[in-house]
């Protein structure tokens, strides 16, 4: 336990800490973070969508049967009444004739007659601007939307005839037409918005990006270190001997582990505030159109699952990183294997198994024709990770042997 202790205390140098610090405080900037807006209240069709369906949260519970369709008739006449009491405070609708949504409906469609004829005004589109911005038009033009969405799958129709599976050329064509078949006989109520949905997507997309990263960073000195202090014969004649080694490989998979926790609490803390975990009993199959999930999973199972690979990822990079250090005499060799392996990882094996995993738009699903692909693959990466590290321990004891 004393020499695990050391080879962490080792691995966890307050230097490179403030280095890795600092990387990832300019990726959240610039990545994980441009996507917790989406789950705002914006005035964007987004954020209404989010408002709309923390509503219906308190009112319907996680889904909209449909004996309570007709509530939404009722909450659709509240907000064309407010938007009506809007519209008449923006200076110019009344000369429009704007009086309500309808009369708006009509003022909108010669208002993009006359885009496409390119005899727009330009108080025509600040006209259409302050509308846009001063009302809760998107609010009422998304539940529009949801309702014809609804009543369309409710009368039988299917995602299917707006192109919700998977395109023909793909092996996971049949996979998906039987998928999405089986989610709607058994109906579809729930309003999960899809902008929800694909933002969680993006944001574990960057944030296991960034725990691979930062876990190659951390792990990449471990061993060339004592190479380079020669303390590796020291280690060798030690009681230990040569299995040293092994408790330095715990320690540095160990290191990773804690490193993805800490990044856990750093990078979910602000994902969390946002209010998505009020989804976490919603069904990921929704009336919203969007990429169709694979598995019956609600919001909470489906975060759960892409924090699951998150780890086995990271996992995966600080087990090929430590490898790598194992075999490097210095830390221009250990760059030299460091620069590809996070380009794989990076550009590769993360992104592959990340975006969309779980729904259609995985590549490995589409690729491979078998729905849970992505995650197949990133416990295999960890495995290979892990006895990658097993047979250097081996190698290591077997050279004593022969020695």
């Amino acid at each position: 336990m004393a020499l695990l202790r050391w080879e962490l205390k080792k691995i966890w140098r307050p230097g490179l800490l403030l280095a890795i610090a600092f990387i990832g405080a300019v990726f959240s900037q610039s990545r994980t973070g441009f996507y917790l807006e989406y789950f705002s209240t914006s005035n964007d069709r987004g954020g209404t969508q989010v408002q709309l369906a923390s509503g219906w949260l308190e009112t319907y519970g996680n889904t909209i049967e449909p004996e309570e369709r007709p509530g939404l008739d009722a909450q659709l006449a509240e907000l064309e009444a407010e938007f009506a009491g809007q519209v008449t405070q923006i200076p110019g609708t009344a000369e429009a004739g704007i009086t309500d949504y309808e009369s708006y409906g009509a003022w909108e469609k010669a208002y993009n007659d006359r885009a496409r004829a390119e005899e727009r005004t330009e108080e025509d589109s600040s006209l259409y601007w302050s509308i846009y911005y001063d009302t809760n038009l998107n609010m009422v033009e998304s539940l529009l939307q949801f309702m014809q969405e609804y009543d369309s799958l409710a009368g039988g129709g299917s995602a299917l005839d707006w192109g919700g599976g998977i395109s023909e050329d793909s092996p996971a064509h049949q996979a998906s037409v039987r998928r999405i078949e089986q989610a709607e006989a058994e109906g579809v109520y729930g309003f999960l918005p899809s902008t929800v949905i694909n933002n969680t997507d993006e944001f574990f997309h960057y944030f296991a990006i960034w725990c691979a990263f930062s876990g190659v960073l951390l792990i990449s000195p471990t061993l060339v270190r004592d190479g380079l202090h020669r303390t590796r014969a020291m280690q060798w004649t030690s009681r230990r001997g040569r299995r040293v080694l092994n408790v330095q490989m715990g320690a540095a998979l160990l290191s990773g582990l804690l490193l993805t926790l800490l990044n856990c609490a750093v990078y979910l803390g602000p994902f969390l505030a946002t209010g998505a975990l009020r989804f976490r009993d919603c069904p990921l199959v929704s009336v919203w159109p969007g990429t169709h999930p694979w598995f019956d999973w609600t919001y909470g199972q489906y975060l759960l699952a892409l924090l699951g690979l998150t780890v086995v990822l990271s996992l995966a990079a600080c087990g090929f990183t430590v490898v790598l250090s194992q075999f490097s005499r210095s830390y221009v060799a250990m760059l030299l294997k460091a620069i590809p392996l996070i380009v794989v990882l990076c550009w590769g094996l993360v992104p592959w198994v990340m975006m969309g995993a779980g729904r259609f738009s995985n590549r490995l699903v589409r690729l491979a024709g078998l729905p849970g692909a992505e995650f197949v693959c990133g416990v295999l990466a960890a495995l290979a990770a892990l006895g990658l590290c097993g047979w250097t321990c081996l190698r290591q004891r077997r050279q004593e042997l022969m020695g």
